[in-house]
């Protein structure tokens, strides 16, 4: 008999992540819209305005509720710190797309 498979005659999966590990992973979408507008300092309607300027989609786990992880939040920091500085919603779109280009081709994170 294989270790893989045990007693049961089954092939082994991958055992899911624990909530330690899912907790520390910062793409993990834990945090609800209230949590998230609470912690930026915004309404959850300027929350949605951002989210669509920064083209940020959230995840929708369980309930239909939106989620966001820690990365998420990030993003959605900057973007709220460009309008600010008064940049329209057009505007946010495109420096966060260029910005997204740049980390990408460089594999290096921009940071504000």
């Amino acid at each position: 008999m294989t270790a893989a498979g045990r007693g049961s005659g089954r092939p082994r999966r991958d055992a899911a992540p624990s909530w330690r590990e899912r907790l520390d992973d910062p793409a993990e979408p834990l945090y609800t819209v209230g949590v998230v507008a609470e912690l930026l300092g915004i309404g959850t309607q300027a929350l949605r305005r951002l989210e669509i300027a920064a083209a940020q989609e959230s995840a929708r786990p369980s309930g239909n509720q939106r989620r966001y992880s820690r990365q998420d939040i990030e993003r959605l920091a900057a973007a709220e710190a460009l309008a600010r500085q008064g940049f329209t919603g057009a505007a946010l779109s495109r420096i966060i797309e260029l910005e997204r280009r740049i980390e990408a081709s460089t594999d290096t994170p921009i940071r504000r």
